[in-house]
């Protein structure tokens, strides 16, 4: 898998959308980078099932601002102060590997999109704290291509990988406070595509798995 290509979009995107958001005023920065594995899923338009289509590791990285649902001292309620949302950009890489027909196949897509969720943040103490609940990702092709044999097509235009993905899912964050402005990590989510009707009948998705750790700044005051 060549890195440095994948990774290439990511810091463009990235610093294209960076000072826009700087400008916005949130409780916590977030960065997180991991690992998807991508579960492609595939049914004819005569319901048939493709079983040949294995998951493989691809590199998930996101820059998030999460900040209270609601402000605490506008509310009595103790479980409305402990909701939370994030809003951010991810790249995303969704593989893939299989074999038809005796004929080894490969499949490598770079997503770039938006990531959205809401959720719950309850204290563990010493430190600790546990984020969870529900999140949606809207992601968009910016690479792709697939091999087949000694061939390979490029997956842009392809109607099943071109369209706008549209996943819903659930994420859990074990957080370690370090000092008053920085805590560190570890995520792990899953979340199934929308959107997997095809015009001819068949049906298409991918729905991925990421799971990694992440760096959380809280700007001072």
């Amino acid at each position: 898998m060549n890195t440095i290509k994948y990774l290439t979009p990511f810091y463009t995107f990235l610093l294209t959308c960076l000072i826009p958001l700087s400008r916005l005023s949130a409780q916590d920065w977030n960065y997180q980078a991991g690992i998807n594995s991508a579960n492609f899923r595939y049914q004819s338009p005569t319901g048939l099932a493709q079983k040949s289509i294995l998951a493989d590791a691809g590199l998930h990285h996101s820059i998030l601002l999460n900040n209270r649902l609601i402000d605490s001292n506008k509310t009595k309620s103790k479980f409305l102060k402990k909701l939370i949302y994030q809003v951010g950009l991810s790249i995303n890489q969704f593989n893939s590997v299989g074999e038809t027909q005796g004929i080894p196949f490969s499949y490598s897509s770079t997503y770039a999109g938006i990531k959205l969720g809401i959720g719950y943040k309850s204290n563990l103490g010493k430190g600790f704290s546990l984020s969870y609940g529900g999140l949606m990702q809207i992601n968009k092709l910016v690479l792709g291509s697939q091999k087949m044999g000694n061939q390979v097509f490029n997956l842009q235009g392809n109607v099943q990988f071109e369209r706008i993905q549209w996943q819903l899912g659930g994420e859990l964050k074990l957080v370690k406070k370090v000092n008053a402005q920085t805590a560190l990590y570890t995520f792990f989510s899953e979340a199934w595509q929308l959107n997997t009707n095809q015009k001819d009948g068949s049906q298409f998705a991918i729905n991925p798995t990421s799971f990694g750790f992440g760096i959380q700044y809280t700007p001072l005051q």
